[in-house]
């Protein structure tokens, strides 16, 4: 058994984890190359939890759970640099955000990710540039995992509130790290929807990098509006 906490700077919703943050660092205590993890409970801030297995436990309750998982998913054609950054520069996001604070897509987060993506023209994908900075943690060289989880999280997100609502939080995600992600380097993300069902959303991404892709997810998210 061991602890795992998740530090106030990385949050997502006000007062609880980033989902994709959260998920992948309950992803490194499973031993596989793709990950599904499922966030039960909002992930507290700042409290030590116990990783029993695959299950992240506050007390006695569970908060999340993770195992191997297999996932099939083809990426998109990527666009280029400028058509990204030109899709970038549409993004909805910027002024009508659900969750403005968010270390994963906040826009006002000089020490997050801000992974904000736009509609590409004449495309269903919408698609961003990520040049990952020094401020987020790494290993001298690249970030860390679940800086990645985090990455691929917040993206698959913006297809399914194109205008930043009903807000919607993360239920189930699936991911498969295949490089890793350099710092000072541009990075194309992408997220699409795969479709709906009442009140819950399903939606990929992907990062790719100059070698190709960096890593792929797929994503159910629950409306809480």
């Amino acid at each position: 058994m061991s602890t795992l906490k998740v530090e106030s700077r990385f949050n997502g919703p006000p007062g609880m984890g980033n989902g994709g943050y959260s998920a992948g660092l309950l992803a490194a205590h499973v031993d596989s190359p793709v990950v599904s993890v499922r966030l039960r409970k909002p992930v507290p801030l700042d409290h030590e939890m116990e990783v029993r297995g695959g299950e992240l436990y506050d007390g006695e309750t569970l908060i999340a759970s993770a195992e191997p998982a297999t996932l099939d998913l083809g990426v998109p054609a990527t666009p280029t640099l400028d058509e990204a950054r030109a899709a970038t520069a549409k993004v909805p996001w910027r002024d009508k955000h659900p969750f403005p604070t968010c270390f994963g897509c906040g826009p006002g987060r000089e020490d997050g990710i801000a992974a904000l993506l736009g509609p590409l023209d004449g495309r269903k994908e919408w698609a961003g540039v990520w040049r990952p900075a020094g401020v987020l943690p790494n290993d001298g060289v690249h970030v860390l995992p679940e800086i990645v989880w985090a990455a691929l999280d917040c993206p698959s997100a913006q297809p399914v509130a194109p205008d930043g609502g009903p807000a919607f939080v993360l239920g189930t995600f699936v991911a498969q790290l295949e490089q890793p992600v350099e710092l000072g380097v541009d990075h194309v993300l992408m997220a699409w929807e795969l479709g709906r069902d009442g009140r819950k959303a399903y939606s990929a991404s992907a990062i790719i990098g100059p070698d190709g892709v960096c890593g792929r997810a797929r994503a159910v998210w629950v409306s809480i509006g």
